[in-house]
This record gives structure tokens, sequence and C-alpha cells, in this order.
């Protein structure tokens, strides 16, 4: 039987028994420690708190009303921003360098929504301050491979955990789903199509709330480039830098990843051999593209199509092709699919079965795992070496698309390489 919503997210009931054991974890970390007694509530900091970060503030506000975690801090580089998310965050304490914010006693669990660029950096500096991380979905920006693979190494070195917020990781059942393709239930599995379809440009939830915004005391535009050549000030790629290369990878990063991450969770992917990227910006004015095709060859199979336009909104199912048998299950949308997983063999006396879905998309059911982690020290639902195998195919499709070229996985050195 797998657990309630109310049993995961009952923090105080699990501390209570799990408090003895938690003495002896080798790697407890501040916030293991700070939480055994069920009294005292986890502490999490914000970095970054735009439109994506107010639904992470609402969540660990809802946990609060739970006993379990309460918004301690917030970090933006944006002060009318800032005020704005300390106020919703019952005045939570503000700053305006994410450094000074690691360094507040008080924040055990750091949520990093800040842009693509910037999400390793953040969480490699929160790491090793001793906190525990939710990083919002990518891992990294797509040309930092290199320091995807950093967060990784430093995650080990510090036994601190990482959360990647990919919310349709969120569901209980991927564990058994494995179980029964390890047990050859449809063979070998040799193909797989993922896709991720709707109608609207990501530009349209990144409205510009000042227009005459500019760098100075209230707009700190050096800290936004963060490691780019110096450029003049831009208003639209600082509220709306999810339409340009430099801060997002369009489709792959922001909408892909939600459908290839239980793929590579199922059928324990690692790294691919190959993988070709294509597409291209055909109805938006914007840098990234609004229809991207990746395909994502691995060792000895499977081979996996990743599809995405941002033109029409008709779904396409996961499917998961095997030697004897298929996996297909609908791609949730802003929607609810009342059916789950279904699993057909195809042998002979063999029945279909329908794995009802227990969480997919819940992002809240996320943040209790993160917590629940917190206190066990064992690997999130979306851990950070997931992430990494994530994050490889998706850069070299991307990397891929822009170059022209094949991407080839170096295993060796673990490099991507241009061919």
């Amino acid at each position: 039987m797998f657990p309630s919503e109310h049993q995961r997210a009952n923090r105080r009931t699990f501390l209570q028994l799990a408090g003895a054991a938690m003495a002896l974890a080798p790697h407890t970390s501040v916030a293991a420690q700070k939480s055994k007694s069920p009294n005292e509530r986890l502490g999490v900091g914000f970095i970054g708190t735009g439109s994506r970060c107010q639904a992470h503030q609402d969540i660990v506000l809802a946990f609060q009303k739970e006993g379990i975690a309460e918004p301690v801090a917030v970090c933006d580089i944006y002060r009318p921003r800032l005020k704005e998310a300390s106020k919703r965050c019952g005045d939570a304490k503000m700053y305006d360098e994410h450094e000074a914010l690691l360094s507040d006693p008080r924040v055990d669990v750091v949520c990093i929504a800040s842009p693509d660029r910037h999400h390793a950096p953040h969480t490699i500096d929160a790491l090793k301050a001793g906190k525990d991380v939710y990083c919002e979905k990518p891992l990294t920006h797509w040309d930092q491979f290199e320091m995807a693979k950093k967060v990784s190494a430093v995650s080990r070195e510090t036994g601190r955990l990482v959360q990647v917020g990919t919310q349709h990781m969120a569901d209980d059942n991927y564990p058994r789903i494995r179980d029964m393709i390890k047990d050859g239930i449809i063979g070998k599995p040799v193909h797989v199509q993922c896709s991720f379809f709707r109608r609207g440009d990501w530009g349209e939830r990144m409205p510009i709330p000042d227009p005459n915004a500019k760098p100075g005391p209230d707009l700190n535009w050096e800290r936004f480039l963060g490691d780019l050549p110096p450029r003049p000030f831009d208003v639209s790629r600082f509220f709306q830098w999810r339409m340009f290369w430099d801060y997002a990878g369009g489709p792959a990063t922001d909408l892909l990843v939600h459908t290839f991450t239980p793929i590579s969770r199922i059928l324990e992917l690692d790294y691919p051999e190959r993988v070709f990227g294509g597409g291209g910006t055909f109805h938006y004015d914007r840098e990234v593209p609004d229809q991207c095709n990746i395909i994502a060859d691995y060792k000895d199979g499977p081979s996996v199509v990743m599809t995405c336009s941002l033109s029409n909104h008709v779904p396409n199912n996961t499917v998961i092709r095997g030697t004897d048998g298929i996996i297909s299950w609908a791609m949730l949308q802003g929607g609810k699919n009342e059916d789950g997983v279904r699993i057909v063999p195809f042998a002979k006396g063999k029945k279909e079965i329908l794995v009802p879905w227990h969480g997919q998309g819940d992002t809240k059911l996320l943040w209790a795992d993160l917590f629940d982690k917190v206190t066990t020290r064992e690997p999130c639902k979306c851990n950070i070496e997931l992430a990494l195998k994530v994050q490889a195919p998706l850069s070299m499709g991307i990397l891929s698309h822009r170059e022209s070229k094949v991407v080839t996985f170096d295993q060796e050195n673990q490099k991507l390489m241009l061919s």
C-alpha cells in the first residue's frame, strides 16, 4: 500500500518515530538536527522570488500550518519583488545578496527559483553553507553541464540533499513500475516517446511589471548577468529571461524535462551515447525555439524521442515500447487524468495492468518528500544523481540544435562532444 498524502506530509509523527535513528545518521544536516523536536519548524529561505517561487512560498506556508516548516528569509535582486515576497511570507527577513541569506542560521532549507543560469551557482553555495536544497528545474542552464557535475560532487562531499523541482516525479508509483520492467513484463525496452504540447509563449507568463525599471539600488543588473559578459541593461531580458538563450533553454529544459525525468527514473537510464536536436522558432518572437525535437540513443537501447510544440495543444501519450509489450500514460497538462499508467504485455495469458496515479504533478508532495528526507538522509525522489543524468541529454539536444551537429557523450571523461 502506498502512504496517503497526509501520512507523507505529517512530519511531526514521523520525526517522533525516527528521532533515535536520526542521531546515528553519518551525514545529518543542520535541518535534520534542528527538526528532532516536533515543536520546531524547518526554516526555509527563498532565492529568486518571481512567479514560480510564489507557488513554493504558498506550499511552505501550508506546511507552516502543519507545524513542519516556515518561511524565514527571502532574497531577490529586484527590491519591489523582494518586498512583496517578504510580506507574503509574514515579513520574512529580506536579503539582496544570496550569500547573506545563506549565512542566516535560521535557514535550514533553501528554495532556489532564480533564472536557470543561477541554479547551479546558488545550489553549490547553499550546499557549502550546510543547507539542503529544493532547486527548481532544470538543474542547470543548458550550457553548464560541467557545473551540473559540480553540484553533484558538492552534494556528495557535504552530505546535503538536492531535490530538483520536476513535479512529475512526485508520484509514488515509479519504483513499482521500474521493478515490473526489470522483471521483464514488456521485454526489453527499445523505444520511448514523450512529449509536451501547449499553445502559448512562455513570455506571456513573465510580464514586465515596470517598463521604466533601470539598474540601481532597487535592481542589480550585474548580479543578474552572473558569469555572462557585461552588456547594456534590457528590461525584457531582465523580466522575461525565459525567452533568451543566455538565461534559459526553451522547451527542452522548461517542459520536456517534466516528461523525460520519469522515463529516466523507471528505466534507470545512464548517459546517452549520442543525441540529435532540432526544431526552431517558427511562431513566436523570441530567441529560444517554440518547436523542439530531441532524439537520445542509449547503448543497447532504448532510443528516446522527445517532442514539444508551443503552437498546438493537442497532447500525445508517453509510450515505452518493449520487445514484449508497451507501457503508456497521458501527460498531465493542467487537467487531471483519472487513469494512470497502463502496462500491456503481449505474451499470451498476460493481462493489462493499470497503475493509478498517486501524486504525479503535485509540487507539495515533492516538498513533503524533501522534508522527510531531511530527516532520513535518503535520496529524494528527484535527487541530484537522477537530475544530472536528465540534464545531459537535454543539454546535448540544445547544443545539437544550435550547432546543427550530433552531440556524443564521452563516458570516460563525462563530457559532451560535438561530432
